[in-house]
């Protein structure tokens, strides 16, 4: 038996409506299948960014009043600190260069068995903000504008006392 043509039109056009019903339902029923090639754009995870790393300079220096003048490697530092710490004799103890990301805490060992830690917390036109802890010396957080030092001292240390500056670049 034929069917009238209009009513083969109408047929086909009914098939494909229970086709299409049929794959959106499975859609929200079943998850897609993964491809194997490559996951779609939105799924993928972010790529990871680098963090700026900061460029520090830490010199650890032992103040004394016994005599022996200034090192040579201390000399610079001796104009900054005639004034304020009284001493006879000025050696570096340690000098160190670190890269530090934010919010990344650098420790430097110090002669005494404690550490110097910092961590820098913001980096701007104006400097970089640094959160100092060295124990029963110093706490606090403090901006060092580039090419300027942070002068912190007075940890007592066999006869004389330690001095930590750090410096950003």
């Amino acid at each position: 038996m034929r069917w009238p043509s209009r009513a083969r039109g109408g047929a086909v056009a009914l098939a494909l409506a229970l086709l299409a019903s049929t794959a959106a339902a499975q859609s929200l029923v079943e998850p897609p299948e993964k491809s194997a090639v490559s996951p779609t754009p939105s799924l993928s995870p972010l790529p990871k960014v680098k963090k700026p790393r900061i460029h520090f300079e830490v010199t650890v220096l032992h103040a004394s009043s016994a005599p022996g003048g200034v090192d040579p490697g201390a000399e610079r530092f001796d104009q900054l600190l005639r004034n304020t710490v009284r001493y006879e004799s000025l050696k570096v103890v340690k000098a160190k260069q670190r890269k530090v990301a934010l919010n990344e805490i650098e420790r430097v060992p110090l002669p005494t068995g404690q550490d110097f830690r910092f961590r820098p917390i913001d980096a701007s036109d104006r400097g970089v903000l640094v959160s100092v802890d060295w124990r029963k010396a110093a706490r606090g957080d403090f901006r060092l504008p580039r090419g300027k030092p942070l002068i912190l001292g007075g940890q007592p240390y066999e006869d004389g006392q330690l001095v930590v500056i750090l410096e950003a670049e």
